[in-house]
C-alpha cells in the first residue's frame, strides 16, 4: 500500500482528522488510500516558535481539549493510520495550508486502533507491501472533543494534566482560532463601535475532564500579549506570511464553584 512519510506533529494531525492538508513541494500523481508514517523526528521543544500563528493556535488548542497527544506522547517511527488524497491545489484557503507549491487535499482519516510501530520511512511515496489496502489493520475515526457555549457558559474540554495546570494561577490561556473566535466574541452587527470588549456576555467557565466537570464564575477575560523576561513581546508569523505580536485570550476565574 501506498504510505507516506510525516514529520510529528502533522503525521497525527492528519490521521486524527484535524489537518486536512498535507504540503509538499511535489505532486502526488496518485489519489486514493495512504498510510501515513510517522517519521523518526522527534518534535524540539522550542518547535512552536516557528510554526504559523493559526496553525500553532489551533495545534495548541487540541492539545488542551485533549484531541491529539502532548508532543512527549506522540508517535515515532510508526504508521498511524491511514487518510485518502483527494486533490493537489496550490491556492487552498485551509488553515493548514502554508503556501506550498502543492497543497495535498486529505479526507476520511482514519487512525489504527494500535500503531504499526519500528517501521523506517522513506522519501516520496513508498510502497508498503506487508499491509493490504483491502485487509487494512482495525481502525477508527477520531471523535474531536469540541468547545461551546451554552447560554451563558463557556464549556472547554480538557485534559486532566492541563486543569492541574490552570488551576495553579485560576487562569485559562485559550488560543485565538477561527473556532474560538466565532464562540466567544459578538458578532459583527452585533458589536458597536465604541465597544472596549467585543466578547459575547460569557460569565462562567466550565472545564469537562473525562471523568468530571467543575464550573467556575468568570472574573475577567480579554487579549493578552506573551512577553519575555526582557519585556519584549513574542513575535509571530501569521498565515499571510506578516509578523505579528502574538496574542491569545486570557479567562481568569474564581476559585470557588458556582
Amino acid at each position: 500500500m501506498k504510505t507516506l512519510s510525516v514529520k510529528q506533529p502533522w503525521a497525527t494531525l492528519l490521521t486524527y482528522g484535524i489537518s486536512d492538508i498535507e504540503n509538499r513541494s511535489w505532486a502526488p500523481k496518485y489519489e486514493g488510500k495512504i498510510l501515513i508514517h510517522a517519521s523518526s523526528s522527534k518534535v524540539t521543544k522550542n518547535y512552536l516558535d516557528k510554526v504559523i500563528f493559526e496553525q500553532m493556535n489551533n495545534i495548541m488548542n487540541e492539545q488542551l481539549f485533549g484531541n491529539i497527544p502532548e508532543f512527549w506522547d506522540m508517535e515515532y517511527s510508526a504508521i498511524l493510520g491511514y487518510v485518502t488524497v483527494a486533490g493537489d491545489v496550490n491556492n487552498s484557503t485551509s488553515v493548514w495550508a502554508s503556501h506550498a507549491e502543492h497543497e495535498w487535499q486529505i479526507k476520511d482519516a482514519y487512525l489504527f486502533d494500535e500503531p504499526i510501530r519500528n517501521v523506517k520511512g522513506k522519501l516520496n511515496l513508498f510502497d508498503t507491501p506487508e499491509i493490504d489496502e483491502n485487509n487494512l489493520p482495525k481502525a477508527h475515526k477520531v471523535v474531536r472533543r469540541v468547545p461551546r457555549l451554552e447560554d451563558d457558559c463557556l464549556i472547554i474540554p480538557i485534559t486532566d494534566e492541563r486543569y492541574k495546570e490552570v488551576m495553579e494561577d485560576c487562569l485559562l490561556n485559550l488560543c485565538v482560532t477561527e473556532e474560538i473566535v466565532e464562540l466567544v466574541l459578538k458578532p459583527l452587527e452585533d458589536q458597536k463601535e465604541d465597544d472596549e470588549i467585543c466578547f459575547k456576555p460569557i460569565k462562567r467557565i466550565c472545564f469537562e475532564r473525562p471523568e468530571a466537570k467543575d464550573t467556575y464564575e468568570i472574573e475577567d477575560m480579554g487579549y493578552l500579549n506573551w512577553e519575555y523576561e526582557d519585556g519584549s513581546n513574542k513575535k509571530v508569523i501569521n498565515w499571510f506570511m506578516k509578523k505579528m505580536e502574538y496574542f491569545d485570550i486570557g479567562i481568569k476565574f474564581k476559585v470557588h464553584k458556582s
